[in-house]
């Protein structure tokens, strides 16, 4: 694809991406683990979203598999049943949607809650008729950092990966893109700078998710 080409497909990352609800996912996990009696600060969870949650816990507490999953479970009743609920986009996520949709480039979730749970994130926002697909972390055998769901829904929608793009925020979605051979492997700096942005190979880096139109459409304005 030559430069300036806008990708024929997108894939997105929800959280911390199109989405500001870093906060809320942090402070499920954290109650989580306090009710297990790991008590942890919210403020000390939120860089640390982005692998799937029960191996956030294995990294923060130490503790094996089978209790990681069973607070991974509490979390996901905690979120699902009222976190969730206070999600809100991103600034310049809906104009963004609006603008790839004009063009015509067919949109896609790829994120490491699982598939329900992203599907109910878009519902939430009012986005589920926005895009064409949504895979999660039980969608295929391997979540992000794999390649494997980025290939997926590409393969899904008939678009060779060297005509595709991913846009996300963490290592996981960078390690993704880049790994999958996608023209376009976008991070936005927030949590992770563009250094670690860059370093985990990310095409193109971005303060804002308007900035990120500008990448994807040539900076062209209907």
């Amino acid at each position: 694809m030559s430069v300036g080409t806008p990708p024929r497909a997108v894939i997105f990352d929800l959280d911390g991406t199109l989405v500001d609800s870093l906060e809320s996912v942090a402070a499920a996990m954290a109650r989580a683990l306090s009710e297990r009696g790991f008590a942890i600060e919210t403020a000390t969870v939120v860089p640390l979203v982005g692998p799937p949650m029960e191996l956030l816990v294995e990294q923060v507490t130490g503790w094996p598999p089978e209790v990681s999953r069973a607070v991974n479970e509490d979390y996901a009743r905690l979120y699902y049943g009222e976190y969730i609920e206070h999600s809100i986009a991103m600034p310049g996520a809906g104009a963004l949607l609006d603008r790839l949709t004009a063009h015509g480039i067919p949109l896609t979730v790829l994120t490491n809650k699982v598939e329900s749970g992203g599907r109910r994130m878009l519902e939430v926002l009012g986005w589920t008729e926005r895009f064409a697909l949504v895979a999660g972390r039980d969608t295929l055998a391997e979540a992000k950092p794999a390649p494997d769901g980025a290939l997926y829904l590409l393969e899904q929608l008939g678009v060779p990966p060297s005509a595709g793009a991913i846009v996300g925020d963490t290592e996981f979605d960078i390690c993704c893109g880049r790994d999958a051979g996608l023209a376009y492997v976008i991070g936005m700096i927030g949590e992770r700078s563009e250094a670690q942005l860059r370093a985990a190979g990310a095409t193109h880096v971005a303060h804002s998710l308007d900035a990120v139109g500008g990448i994807l459409l040539g900076d062209r304005r209907d």
